[in-house]
């Protein structure tokens, strides 16, 4: 959902919640399969976001069902109290009547936010474009207490915070930001200045936990990027 609403132009109007992501776009590799491609999960069950959506589609527009279904993973994904809350308060508070965009979103290209921008691209995105203060930025970039970096997706690799964190929807990813040590990795891409030099690819660089509790045998590597950390450290 967030793919989806973060290409929002205001001066021309277009994008936003429209259902409408580009394949084609580097910032969305590895959608794909969670939206149609049917991949296979580490039970060894194929499922995608469309089989989900044909028992309703006939009844909610594309563009309101993915933000639909982003607010159940943020339920299902929540411990205790806060899962009961959070059902109730989205659903109490859930705005019908998005318009799914068929012409096709290339527009929307270098629209999200560039990690190696830092806070110039969280700035851009979600302050000027979304309308949201700081506050709220700092708020909607806790999405990444869900989930992880992927290598050959982003180029960028690693937990925003441990394994077992990350399959829940918490305040951990603050807390990680706050509360351990983080220092730089270089180039977790791998690009050669051969390549860098010819533009095939750009060296994506990132923040690793390095405090004594890190982990050292990497399978639960941890990392921040640029626009996580700018978000406790700028002025």
């Amino acid at each position: 959902a967030g793919h989806d609403f973060m290409d929002y132009d205001p001066t021309s109007g277009t994008g936003g919640a429209d259902g409408c992501t580009s394949m084609e776009n580097a910032d969305n590799a590895g959608l794909a399969e969670c939206l149609y491609l049917s991949t296979a999960g580490s039970d060894g069950i194929s499922v995608s976001l469309q089989d989900a959506y044909e028992s309703f589609c006939s009844e909610v527009s594309l563009a309101d069902f993915l933000v639909i279904a982003a607010e159940a993973i943020m339920s299902l994904r929540s411990v205790g109290e806060s899962q009961q809350l959070l059902s109730t308060q989205f659903k109490a508070n859930f705005w019908y009547g998005r318009t799914t965009g068929f012409e096709g979103c290339q527009f929307a290209d270098h629209a999200l936010p560039n990690p190696a921008d830092s806070c110039v691209a969280v700035e851009r995105v979600f302050v000027d474009a979304l309308g949201l203060d700081w506050e709220m930025a700092a708020a909607l970039m806790g999405v990444h207490t869900l989930g992880r970096a992927e290598g050959r997706l982003s180029g960028y690799s690693g937990w925003w915070s441990t394994p077992e964190h990350s399959r829940r929807f918490n305040n951990d990813y603050f807390v990680s930001m706050l509360a351990k040590s983080w220092c730089p990795e270089m180039n977790v891409n791998g690009c050669s200045d051969a390549d860098a030099a010819t533009g095939q690819c750009t060296p994506k660089n990132q923040w690793q936990r390095c405090d004594v509790d890190r982990d050292v045998l990497g399978q639960a590597h941890e990392m921040m990027l640029d626009t996580d950390l700018c978000l406790f450290y700028r002025d």
